[in-house]
C-alpha cells in the first residue's frame, strides 16, 4: 500500500532531483542525481559514461557538468554544474534509520521526470553472504534512470543515493554516512592496483584471488603475483569483498600490510604494500 506523502515535501525532492545525461555516440545514458550547495550534484559513478556529461534541473534548466571527484569502488561521483540552480537538498545520518521507516525516492525511470515512489526500509546491512558493504533496503519501486537519485525520509531529508535493484525487486542505497564521508574525502582514493575475486580457502574462510595486476600499481611494486590469494590485511581476516576496500582507505600511512597464499603453496606469506593515490592507477575498475 503506497504510504502518504505530504504534497509540500515531494515537490521540494522532486526540484532537488537532477537529470544526468552522459555519453558519446555510441552510447547515452540517463541517471539521476542530487542537488547540493554551490551547483553540485552527488550521483552514481556508474551513472557517468565517457563523453560530454549534461545535467538537467526539475525546471529544466540545462547546463554542461563537470567531474568533481569520483570512487568507482563506493560508485559514487561528485559533479559540478555552474548555473543548475537546482533546489539542495540536505543529508540525514542514515544510523537513525530504523527497519520498517516510511520512506520516498524520486528519480527520472524509463523518461519520466521527477517519479515518486514510496515504502519502507526492508533491511539495513550487506546484502550478501561476500560482501561486507552497507546497504539501505529498501522495499519500493525503482526502474532504470532513478540511479543516483535520492532516498529520503518523510521530511525530506536524504538519507541514501539509490543505486540498484537485486533479486526480489528490494532496492539498495547508499547510506547517506557513506555519501558524507565521500563528499568529506579531500585526496585522490588509494588504490592497490588488482582485480580480485572471492575465493574459498582451505580453513573455509573467504580470500581474495588476484586475478590481474594494474602495471605499475601498488602490488605489483609489492612483487604480487596473479593467483596469490589474499587472506588479511593490518592484522585481521578478510571476510567479506569490502574488508579489502576498507582496509586500503584505512591504511595508516598508506602503508597495507597483508596476509596471503602463493598459488600451490601452503606457507602463509606476509608483504608491506605502498599504496598509490588511485589518480597514479591506469585503470578505475580495480581495487
Amino acid at each position: 500500500m503506497p504510504i502518504p506523502v505530504p504534497g509540500r515535501v515531494a515537490e521540494a525532492l522532486r526540484r532537488s532531483t537532477v537529470e544526468v545525461r552522459s555519453g558519446g555516440r555510441r552510447w547515452q545514458g540517463n541517471g539521476s542525481g542530487v542537488a547540493l550547495a554551490r551547483d553540485q550534484v552527488i550521483t552514481n559513478a556508474h551513472v557517468i559514461h565517457e563523453g560530454s556529461l549534461t545535467l538537467v534541473s526539475y525546471e529544466g534548466a540545462t547546463v554542461s557538468g563537470s567531474i568533481v571527484k569520483i570512487d568507482r569502488r563506493r560508485d559514487l561521483a561528485l559533479l559540478a554544474g555552474p548555473g543548475l540552480g537546482a533546489a539542495p537538498a540536505s543529508l540525514r545520518d542514515s544510523d537513525e534509520l530504523r527497519v520498517g521507516m516510511p520512506i520516498i525516492a524520486v528519480g527520472n525511470p524509463l523518461g519520466f521526470v521527477g517519479a515518486v515512489s514510496t515504502g519502507i526500509v526492508h533491511a539495513i546491512g550487506p546484502a550478501g553472504p561476500i560482501s561486507g558493504q552497507t546497504w539501505i533496503q529498501a522495499d519500493l519501486r525503482l526502474a532504470p534512470g532513478n540511479s543516483g537519485g535520492p532516498l529520503a525520509d518523510l521530511q525530506g531529508r536524504i538519507v541514501g543515493i539509490n543505486t540498484m535493484i537485486v533479486a526480489g525487486g528490494l532496492a539498495l542505497a547508499i547510506p547517506s554516512r557513506a555519501v558524507q564521508s565521500f563528499l568529506n574525502r579531500t585526496i585522490s582514493p588509494r588504490s592497490l592496483g588488482v582485480v580480485v575475486r572471492p575465493v574459498q580457502v582451505k580453513d573455509r574462510s573467504i580470500g581474495m584471488m588476484i586475478l590481474e595486476l594494474v602495471p605499475g600499481g601498488s602490488a605489483e611494486r609489492a612483487s604480487l603475483l596473479p593467483g596469490d590469494i589474499l587472506v588479511g590485511s593490518n592484522g585481521k581476516q578478510l571476510r567479506f569483498v569490502d574488508d579489502l576496500e576498507n582496509a586500503i582507505d584505512e591504511a595508516p600511512g598508506a602503508l597495507l600490510r597483508l596476509d596471503f597464499y602463493r598459488a600451490g603453496q601452503e606457507k602463509l606469506r606476509k608483504v608491506a604494500v605502498r599504496l598509490l593515490p588511485e589518480s597514479q592507477i591506469q585503470t578505475s575498475s580495480a581495487a
